[in-house]
């Protein structure tokens, strides 16, 4: 657990109502991302984050002061948004408005070297959106391993952890799942030059 995870921890042990806005601040967008690969679907990210952040609180609500204290926030939330994840892909869900992103999001902000270079950065947006559409597109077994691996940048003992699997499982479940995404975009790049 790094430095500010520990101490942001404590500042929920302390005041869980005071703080826990500190938490969100810090993980949504993570979250969403994570999200977002893998669904697909920036409605379906902001519900599912959404929902994930309200089951956070509640069990937060029942923690005692040292297992908050010791809690490693960033595995936990990942561990409830793929929990999240899985639930809504198994129930029909009903459409709702999107949260919407405002101006001043950090999400939306971007490097000054990026902005004096906008065709750089539409190409990697491009880029960026056409791979996270790939993983999405992924059988289930894989898109997990995957976006965690290569977007939120686990280590594959956090991915074991968090999928409750061996480690030689989830090496194995990257790696193959690494070719099938190879294979799907190098197929994808044939038919649009047959085009």
């Amino acid at each position: 657990m790094d430095q500010s995870e520990t101490e942001l921890a404590a500042l929920l042990a302390d005041d869980l109502y005071q703080h826990y806005g500190q938490l969100v601040l810090r993980y949504q967008h993570l979250l969403y991302s994570f999200a977002l690969r893998l669904t697909g679907s920036r409605q379906d990210a902001e519900d599912i984050v959404q929902e994930a952040f309200l089951r956070a609180y509640a069990s937060l609500l029942h923690f005692s002061v040292p297992r908050l204290r010791t809690l490693k926030l960033r595995p936990w939330l990942y561990k409830i948004t793929l929990n999240t994840f899985r639930q809504y892909t198994r129930t029909p869900q009903f459409q709702a408005l999107p949260l919407g992103l405002s101006e001043q999001s950090p999400a939306l902000e971007l490097p000054e070297a990026e902005l004096a270079q906008p065709e750089i950065l539409y190409e990697a947006k491009e880029q960026q959106a056409e791979l996270e559409q790939l993983v999405a597109s992924l059988p289930a077994r894989y898109r997990v391993a995957i976006a965690c691996y290569y977007f939120e940048q686990m280590s594959y003992s956090e991915i074991a952890e968090l999928l409750d699997q061996p480690l030689g499982t989830v090496k194995s479940t990257v790696s193959r799942g690494t070719k099938v995404l190879r294979e799907t975009q190098k197929s994808q790049h044939t038919e649009r030059r047959a085009f």
